[in-house]
């Protein structure tokens, strides 16, 4: 082998390596955007939820037990939420390069 040949086997080498960089890094973004969403509809599901079934079925209708489990429901949705953020955060910060 040549030089000229080690240089252009060098070269596209380099190449193959940036092109797997690039494809690494967005598939990292995908997944990072699929966390946020999943987190955006946790956070709708687990907190606008019980506030909706609260609201329109009055609150002088349930029993304490029914408000005090619809106020977990709610923050542990608000928890959960935010966690999965967090994590995304986590998945950027990690793998971009």
């Amino acid at each position: 082998m040549t030089e000229d040949d080690q240089e252009t086997t060098r070269g596209e080498l380099e190449e193959l390596i940036a092109i797997e960089k690039m494809r690494n890094n967005e598939i990292r973004k995908y997944v990072a955007a699929a966390i946020d969403r999943l987190s955006t509809a946790t956070a709708v599901v687990g907190i606008l939820g019980p506030i909706v079934s609260v609201v329109t079925n009055g609150v002088s209708d349930h029993t304490s037990f029914f408000l005090v489990s619809q106020s977990f429901i709610m923050v542990s949705g608000g928890a959960l939420s935010y966690g999965l953020h967090l994590y995304g955060k986590t998945i950027l910060r990690r793998g971009l390069r």
